[in-house]
């Protein structure tokens, strides 16, 4: 077995030797122990912190992974809020464009209300025209064939009045 030399401060050496003491050690026994239990530690913390460092390396790839993901989502997402932005306004142009033919149909509306009535008017006027024309074509209808020439009187008439004379 080899041994080690190191100077030690006079608290550490006092603290050493009471907690051998408590053990019922020798001090070489104890600084042997706790350089194995130091090598040991180490040891196992190296592995732990390979072990650590794995998993932190796995961790930050996945990280890695999804922000990326994230990034085409967004870009996705812009793409479509880019795309949807100038189909909303195509559609307000086209709602204003309606609009304004709505206004239009409804003006043109009136119009032809208003051209409706003008010519549902002139319409009574004339069926009151006709109805008048009727009453009067009646009338004279009436007057003629009062007037009107007996039977005789006709064939006369058809022979010329000389005619009749000679007979």
């Amino acid at each position: 077995m080899s041994r080690i030399y190191a100077p030690v401060d006079e608290p550490t050496l006092e603290q050493i030797d009471q907690d051998a003491k408590e053990k019922g050690i020798s001090r070489a026994q104890w600084v042997s122990t706790a350089i194995e239990s130091i090598l040991h530690q180490e040891g196992g913390n190296i592995e732990n912190l390979r072990l650590e460092l794995e998993q932190a390396r796995t961790e930050r790839e996945e990280t890695w992974r999804e922000l990326v993901q994230l990034r085409r989502t967004q870009e996705q997402s812009s793409t479509d809020i880019e795309q949807l932005r100038s189909k909303l306004t195509k559609l307000q142009e086209d709602k204003s464009l309606m609009e304004a033919d709505l206004a239009r149909c409804k003006e043109e509306l009136e119009r032809c209300k208003v051209e409706k009535e003008k010519i549902t008017e002139a319409m009574k006027l004339k069926e009151g025209e006709i109805d008048f024309l009727r009453g009067h074509v009646s009338q004279l209808t009436q007057s003629i064939s009062q007037l009107s020439l007996p039977p005789s009187q006709e064939e006369a008439k058809k022979k010329h009045w000389w005619s009749f004379w000679r007979g």
